[in-house]
């Protein structure tokens, strides 16, 4: 385990759901305690115990955490990093999103101080041999936001919005279709929901581009129908959940956590479809209201 600041992360995927950061950050507004709870559970610290209208990410004092003994600490919810050449580089296989939304939050960004566990040790490789064993060992998604084909050295140079990760909005889909058509399982292949989502670019009988994804309609009685984002995400669990094996590249509905029936055998408004379907002007509102409400209010 190391301890080590967001800034020396270098991803090994070009894209990212945006929209999933967007859910966090626009959560975190609303319900600061929840930021420091998720940075808490993140760090193997299971949750928030105290903090205050002061409490910022980078000074870990300001904030207690409910467990307060790092050797107790759960190293298995904690990022994952491949040691690079000569040692000096970093290379985060898991956890891009999460470490994103801290990357991006006021009070974290690039000298934020988090915990990352080592997968394995590449440092003496170099050059094209280094790469070689990244991919030999499937901790590389050399592909863009759009599913383009990328070279190593076309890999974003850090976390966040502004280094070089670009959007993909079936990476996006796939998260809001989590425990709806997939639910992850407890070995899960690296990059699991990039296989949906490549999966779902690839399938014929799904269009996103038809759904309208600044839209959360309310009132739905049948989410099959509707042309915002929650029937894109209920008319893409349903392909999920109903796809047969081998799914994609070889990958069973077993390796991908195909969920079956959809939405856990639930009715639309019930579980977490129907989390889903909560507005802002709800006690609990869901995860897509607070991503569209986030991106309204900074004009994205």
């Amino acid at each position: 385990m190391l301890a080590v600041k967001l800034s020396a992360l270098k991803p090994t995927q070009g894209g990212l759901g945006f929209d999933q950061v967007y859910y966090k950050l626009g959560r975190y507004e609303v319900d600061v305690a929840k930021k420091f709870d998720d940075f808490c559970a993140d760090e193997g610290m299971t949750g928030v115990a105290t903090w205050s209208a002061t409490s910022t990410l980078k000074d870990s004092t300001s904030f207690v955490c409910t467990v307060t003994d790092t050797t107790l600490r759960d190293t298995s919810v904690l990022g994952t990093v491949v040691v690079g050449p000569n040692g000096d580089s970093l290379y985060l296989t898991d956890g891009h999103h999460g470490l994103s939304t801290y990357y991006e939050v006021p009070d974290g960004g690039p000298d934020l101080v988090v915990h990352v566990l080592v997968r394995n040790n590449l440092s003496a490789y170099s050059g094209s041999a280094f790469w070689t064993q990244m991919q030999s060992n499937n901790y590389l998604w050399l592909k863009n936001g759009n599913d383009q084909t990328i070279t190593t050295a076309q890999l974003p140079a850090g976390l966040g919005f502004r280094n070089g990760m670009t959007n993909d909005v079936f990476r996006s889909l796939v998260y809001f279709t989590r425990d709806v058509g997939y639910s992850k399982p407890a070995s899960s292949p690296d990059y699991l929901e990039f296989y949906w989502a490549e999966w779902l670019r690839g399938n014929a009988s799904f269009n996103l581009a038809s759904y309208d994804l600044t839209k959360l309609n309310t009132g739905i009685t049948d989410p099959s129908t509707d042309t915002g984002y929650l029937g894109a995400v209920w008319n893409a669990s349903t392909l999920m959940s109903n796809a047969t094996d081998p799914i994609i590249a070889g990958k069973t509905g077993t390796d991908l956590g195909k969920l079956s029936p959809i939405n856990g055998g639930k009715a639309y408004n019930k579980g977490t479809f129907g989390d889903l379907l909560k507005t802002m002007s709800d006690t609990k509102p869901g995860k897509i209201a607070y991503t569209l409400n986030y991106k309204s209010a900074h004009g994205l």
